[in-house]
């Protein structure tokens, strides 16, 4: 039986799919599989690898036992938090930046008319 996905997915970060930022996302769908016993369970694959044009790193998920996995949430649950208030943060600092270019482009234009 071939493996089955909740998400598998593997995305540049950049427009340019020539410089090296990726990301890996990775969780096995395990629903419907039978686990042969307690000593020896089966938890699926489960990756999440980033990277940018120096660095690289892989954040471990483990869904072993109730603490582990509440910790497994919690974590990931964090990480989007503080990933959406930085996005929100980039989005008002990249028009700040705009705003500033097209001033500083008009008043070029407005000293090179006079």
């Amino acid at each position: 039986m071939s493996k089955k996905y909740h998400v598998r997915e593997r995305a540049f970060l950049n427009l340019d799919p020539e410089m090296r930022a990726y990301l890996i996302a990775i969780v096995e769908d395990t629903r419907h599989n039978n686990t042969c016993c307690r000593e020896h369970p089966y938890h699926g694959e489960i990756v999440l690898k980033m990277a940018d044009c120096y660095d690289d790193i892989t954040l471990d998920f483990d869904l072993s036992n109730a603490e582990q996995r509440e910790n497994s949430l919690y974590k990931i649950r964090k990480i989007v938090e503080v990933l959406n208030a930085f996005r929100e943060a980039l989005e008002v600092e990249a028009e700040a930046v705009n705003l500033r270019e097209t001033v500083n482009m008009h008043e070029r234009a407005m000293a090179a008319v006079h």
